[in-house]
């Protein structure tokens, strides 16, 4: 017989499989085990620069990933990656760097409206794809990727490092035990305050531009890509997340990062309806996107979602899952004492029967720490070898995105959408 001792410490100790699922995809070449994998870094500014360190960080500490290629329209930044990873030949398009038979996998740091193009035709290439958040400036795309993601077997890991990390996987256990009961809605937050405003850190160089030569050379044209066409703007090119041609704002930079650990732990399902609500109240600098950015979404399985956020005040609601019988606590960083660690507390009717079944009223699992990023860049090269899907795989990158791409839209249009999740298309209206 189960005790109730014996549940709590096997709930305790037990952490839940990280890695998405069993399926096994095929490479495209075969891989020995001392063969390295031959990666290309496709923008290589701020958050690329980032990528592109751990991937050398990887070949150092474990010899089994090397950088042969690295891309970027912005010449400075070209050239301080080439520094970085000696050996690497330098592209400004990605097109001739995908034509490398030697290229097993890229890591896509662009902006937003060239994930889906560079994930497409590198797929079509027999590449694998770790892409940084979000999967696709659009729904429409995410839908494309996900299908190409499928028909040409690839591997394609989003960056939501979270996905990686312990405390995410703790909480789905915790869910799928039944500790919570019936979840009801779930709510989260990444606010953060910049007295000049946010993104508005990012340097410009005065001296960069189309027309410059050298160091400051910007290939504006293939910048823009399919993005409207108009005339060399710094703001834009530096301060990209500013601009809906370019990027959905707090939506697509923050809230893709709390929705998806809410998809891995309570259930990864399209969402049935989305809204999103804000505005740009604290810095009208003359950016597009709002400074303060609410998304709702309510799910088939009977449940509701709110992530709400501002760049002019940092301090947001808890971050949390309420279920019938009980709340989990999830710890984010601006709860203090509570950071790292999980806590669930039983609601008042159930709280009998909660400590029958668990031993307590309440339950901590503590010394749950963000893990950082290169555990999930780790887990993205395990995959590649493996074949295994890996932790923000296809089809949660897919379902977040659709809630993150809705919320957009529907601020943008000033209306509610609906998502027919069996035909993979959005309404305006139910039914």
């Amino acid at each position: 017989m189960t005790t109730k001792k014996s549940n709590r410490r096997g709930f305790l100790a037990g952490a839940a499989g990280i890695g998405a699922a069993s399926l096994l995809l095929p490479p495209t070449r075969v891989m020995g085990a001392n063969d390295r994998i031959g990666v290309g870094v496709i923008g290589v500014g701020g958050r690329g620069n980032a990528l592109l360190g751990m991937a050398l960080r990887r070949a150092e500490n474990q010899q089994d990933v090397e950088v042969r290629a690295v891309c970027d329209v912005y010449q400075r930044n070209l050239t301080r990656a080439a520094e970085r990873a000696s050996g690497s030949r330098q592209y400004v398009h990605h097109q001739e760097l995908l034509d490398r038979a030697d290229i097993d996998a890229v890591m896509i740091g662009t902006p937003d409206h060239w994930h889906a193009p560079i994930t497409l035709l590198a797929m079509e290439k027999g590449k694998d794809v770790y892409c940084e958040k979000p999967m696709t400036h659009t729904v429409a795309e995410a839908k494309e990727v996900a299908r190409k993601t499928k028909e040409c077997n690839r591997i394609l890991q989003i960056g939501v490092q979270a996905l990686s990390w312990t405390k995410w996987h703790k909480a789905k256990e915790a869910i799928d035990k039944g500790m919570l009961g019936k979840i009801v809605c779930c709510q989260g937050t990444y606010s953060r305050n910049v007295t000049f405003g946010d993104w508005n850190y990012y340097e410009i160089n005065p001296n960069a531009g189309p027309n410059a030569s050298g160091e400051d050379h910007i290939d504006w044209e293939q910048w823009l890509g399919s993005a409207p066409k108009r005339p060399y703007d710094a703001d834009r090119f530096f301060r990209f997340r500013k601009y809906w041609d370019y990027s959905g704002g707090i939506a697509t930079d923050l809230h893709y990062h709390t929705v998806a650990p809410f998809h891995l732990a309570i259930g990864n399902e399209h969402p049935t309806r989305v809204v999103g609500m804000g505005g740009i109240w604290a810095h009208d600098d003359g950016r597009e996107v709002p400074d303060t950015f609410l998304t709702a979404a309510d799910y088939p399985g009977k449940f509701s979602l709110t992530v709400q956020s501002s760049q002019a005040n940092s301090v947001g609601p808890r971050t949390l899952i309420r279920g019938e019988k009980a709340t989990m606590y999830c710890g984010a960083d601006w709860e203090g004492e509570e950071y790292g660690q999980l806590k669930i507390v039983s609601q008042e009717p159930f709280k009998d029967e909660f400590k029958e079944k668990w031993g307590q009223e309440e339950i901590i699992i503590p010394d749950i720490k963000d893990e950082g990023d290169m555990k999930h860049v780790d887990n993205f090269f395990d995959c590649v070898r493996s074949r295994r899907q890996p932790n923000c795989h296809v089809d949660i990158a897919y379902k977040t995105m659709t809630v993150i791409g809705l919320s957009v839209r529907s601020y943008r249009e000033g209306i509610m959408f609906y998502f027919d999740a069996e035909r993979e298309e959005i309404i305006t209206r139910e039914g």
